[in-house]
């Protein structure tokens, strides 16, 4: 049974990012007009009303344009994956901006992986509420749950590949041996995701101290530059799992 190195994955992810980020640019910098129309949509559309969010007595609302922004912005980091996924897997270097059944596949069973993430979670924080004894428990058990999304997201290089065959169930075997592995992954990219994220608030936060204006525009073109990194990363980190568990491939 192989053993997987997290230390090496998240290495040869971040490599693949760098060494092909003409590649990557390629693949990115179409959809950035498309992200900076959806950023200027909700903050013209749906801005942040405080006096709502802090009413102890209403339920936050979701406005329909948060709901569209959310299914474009998925569809183009679903798209930059998939473009990106067979490059690394194929060197199949894709043109303009890529919209066909493997990115809607690739956009729906994400959606369907977030869940998969987000409902177990909710109900850990709600059980947490009920019972604030044992709290402590949260936290290592949102990680395991980390740990478990990273193994079956093994399935999506497939997707971009076109393959139907290979599904969740697939990943999970072809990772078996491999949670505490796989946990680690998840791990490291969370901390260069919170770590870019921490960097980019810095920035921001001190440019808004001298011009509050200046200091928006940069946090949202920053924002958006950290999500098409990250959208080429995070396809990285799972062409990797992918190459690894399932084509055999060395780091």
């Amino acid at each position: 049974m192989r053993k997987l190195s997290p230390t090496k994955a998240i290495s040869h992810a971040l490599n693949s990012v760098w060494t092909f980020r003409h590649v990557g640019a390629r693949i990115a910098f179409p959809w950035l007009p498309v992200l900076l129309l959806c950023a200027i949509a909700e903050l013209y559309f749906a801005p942040p009303d405080v006096a709502t969010e802090l009413a102890a007595d209403q339920l936050p609302s979701i406005p329909p344009v948060q709901v569209v922004t959310f299914i474009v912005s998925l569809i183009a980091t679903s798209s930059m994956a998939v473009s990106w996924q067979r490059f690394i897997l194929r060197d199949e270097i894709g043109r303009g901006l890529r919209i066909d059944g493997n990115v809607l596949r690739y956009a729906l069973f994400t959606i369907l992986l977030i869940m998969a993430a987000v409902l177990p979670t909710a109900l850990l924080l709600a059980f947490t509420l009920l019972a604030p004894s044992v709290a402590i428990l949260a936290v290592p058990g949102i990680v395991l749950i980390g740990g478990i999304v990273t193994r079956l997201s093994i399935r999506f290089p497939a997707i971009s590949l076109g393959d139907r065959s290979f599904g969740f169930g697939d990943a999970w075997k072809a990772s078996a041996g491999n949670f505490w592995q796989c946990l680690g992954v998840f791990l490291l990219s969370w901390t260069i995701t919170l770590g870019g994220l921490f960097v980019l608030l810095l920035v921001g936060g001190g440019i808004n101290q001298l011009s509050p204006t200046l200091g928006d525009l940069v946090m949202t073109v920053g924002v958006i530059l950290m999500q098409l990194f990250y959208a080429l990363f995070n396809a990285s980190v799972f062409t990797s799992l992918y190459g690894f568990f399932v084509e055999r491939r060395e780091f």
